[in-house]
């Protein structure tokens, strides 16, 4: 049985203010506690549904946490009731530690901006596309949703922990310096650019992939060198920003 404190703090985990302000997150489900497990994150306290602790999966990731002296507590069902963040729970989670990103730490190789995307779903299926194509760093803006939203960690199915995401307070300003003082050129997906069949993949390049109903911010235009597109023949009006940053990213994929 969990404590009233344990359980309070993992309610307001779910709070954008008190992840911020405590530094952690949760992540759901086998895969991506055991992602996390493998992974240099710091994990803080894993919680487990006590009538499945028997689960070969779920026993794996108790054996391996208490080699790494992770502490576990076990819940039932009037604590999960209260602490699950779907309706289903996926027998346990884990609370991270949110890890110190500076913009250097992404100044090494092709960088995925985004800007303005709001959609958790949207963010966390590009975490983890980048994570399949090999890409490691992405820049996102102050205004998307925030990277540790429950339902954006759970849509990366684990990626989080294999990428460098750097949350800027001013994306301009932090396109500005990569651009000046790490030499990256600066390109764009837009509707009418050059056919995205010309893109050459770079290792100092950024793409920046903007919101569905705004585009990019307008006041990035000043840095774009190059504005990219994917032609089409159908009737829609537009890609879903997930699926353009997918196939984008393939592109770089060498």
């Amino acid at each position: 049985m969990l404590s009233q404190k344990i359980i309070k703090h993992l309610n307001q985990l779910q709070q954008k203010k008190y992840r911020k302000e405590f530094g952690e997150f949760i992540i759901e489900g086998v895969k991506g506690v055991d992602e996390a497990i493998k992974s240099d994150d710091e994990i803080i306290l894993l919680i487990v549904e006590g009538g499945r602790r028997d689960e070969e999966e779920i026993r794996g990731i108790i054996e391996i946490a208490e080699k790494n002296n992770i502490p576990i507590e076990f819940c039932g069902r009037k604590d999960i009731d209260i602490i699950k963040t779907t309706d289903t729970f996926p027998g346990v989670l884990a609370v991270i530690e949110q890890k110190e990103i500076i913009l250097e730490d992404i100044a090494d190789g092709p960088v995925i901006c985004l800007d303005q995307v709001k959609d958790p779903g949207n963010l966390g299926t590009i975490i983890r596309t980048a994570d399949w194509f090999g890409i490691k760093n992405i820049l996102v803006s102050e205004d998307c949703v925030d990277v540790y939203n429950p339902k954006v960690v759970r849509s990366t199915m684990g990626s989080i922990f294999h990428v460098t995401i750097f949350k800027s307070h001013d994306v301009l300003n932090s396109l500005k310096k990569l651009k000046k003082e790490f030499h990256y050129e600066i390109n764009s997906l837009d509707m009418h650019g050059v056919t995205i069949a010309k893109l050459k993949p770079k290792n100092k390049a950024i793409y920046i992939f903007g919101s569905e109903s705004h585009g990019v911010s307008h006041e990035l235009d000043e840095l774009i060198d190059t504005r990219y597109t994917i032609p089409g023949s159908g009737t829609a009006e537009s890609l879903n920003v997930a699926i353009s940053a997918g196939i984008l990213m393939s592109k770089l994929y060498i």
